[in-house]
């Protein structure tokens, strides 16, 4: 799954990027990275729910109590990639009344890689929405957004859209790499920006997974590999990530142990509940 934290969030601390990345990479695993296997596993089509909970918090901006929940949905179909998600979490704060946000996203990525549609709804609060399209030429990547405003982005290199990313940061983990460098677009925070993403990955993991929904055949014979991914705006000058995001990323695609960097608290996601849909048969 692609999983963003919401453009509310606070910057990341560096002190706490440093201890996600020691963390991730000293996580037990294989003595070895796994070898590459003859095919590569796809992408599987997936519904996924994700239970909401604080982890922890500091700071006089954390809230005293947060919950709430994940509804995704990927559907690898021939043509393409669509991905629907709904998160809605309740913030209780030390003082002041209950808040309840909720965001809602739709995108669609064709399997070429050539063409990003998105529409993202609450992502810059209450009622807001943002509507557009990427699409990638011989020079770069062109993106216009429909609404709030109209806005057009000329991008020149190479650019991945969210899923691509994810099938690199899982080609990476195959082949034993610790670090993967990428320029991501994904129409995040107000859509018009591309943010330079450090994907660090730890050890191949195939113990069984400790969320409640990982406890299925489809994923107990799947190898996984914790990462945590820092999301970095280019015009920043001072090292820091906007946010962090870490996971166990299984090689289908399928995420579980997530944990939410909000800066002055963070959450923790468990995968309690997933269900495959037939695959389909393609000619790629």
């Amino acid at each position: 799954m692609y999983l963003k934290v919401p453009a509310s969030a606070a910057r990341v601390r560096p002190a706490l990027f440093a201890t996600l990345v020691s963390a991730v990479l000293a996580l037990p695993g294989q003595s070895q990275p796994l070898p590459p296997p003859v095919a590569k596993t796809a992408l599987a089509s997936h519904k996924a729910l994700y239970d909401l909970r604080l982890l922890e918090g500091a700071g006089t901006k954390a809230p005293a109590s947060a919950s709430g929940g994940i509804a995704f949905s990927f559907d690898s179909a021939c043509e393409g990639y669509a991905q629907t998600l709904r998160q809605v979490l309740d913030l209780e704060p030390s003082e002041g009344e209950k808040r309840t946000t909720e965001t809602r996203s739709t995108t669609y990525e064709d399997a070429r890689g050539a063409d990003f549609r998105f529409n993202i709804l609450g992502a810059l609060g209450k009622g807001s929405e943002i509507d557009g399209h990427a699409a990638r030429g011989a020079r770069g990547v062109s993106i216009a957004l429909k609404r709030p405003e109209p806005f057009r982005l000329e991008a020149r290199g190479d650019v991945l859209f969210p899923t691509q990313h994810i099938e690199k940061v899982i080609a990476a983990a195959r082949r034993g790499e610790k670090v993967l460098l990428a320029h991501v677009y994904d129409a995040s925070d107000d859509g018009r920006k591309i943010l330079d993403v450090t994907t660090v990955i730890g050890k191949p993991r195939q113990e069984p997974d400790t969320d409640k929904g990982a406890q299925i055949p489809e994923l107990r014979r799947l190898t996984r590999w914790p990462v945590a991914a820092a999301y970095f705006s280019p015009e920043k000058r001072d090292g820091a990530p906007d946010y962090v995001l870490s996971f166990n990323l299984y090689e289908n695609g399928v995420s579980s142990g997530l944990k939410l960097d909000y800066g002055d608290f963070v959450l923790s996601g468990e995968l309690t509940q997933i269900e495959f849909p037939p695959a389909t048969k393609c000619r790629r």
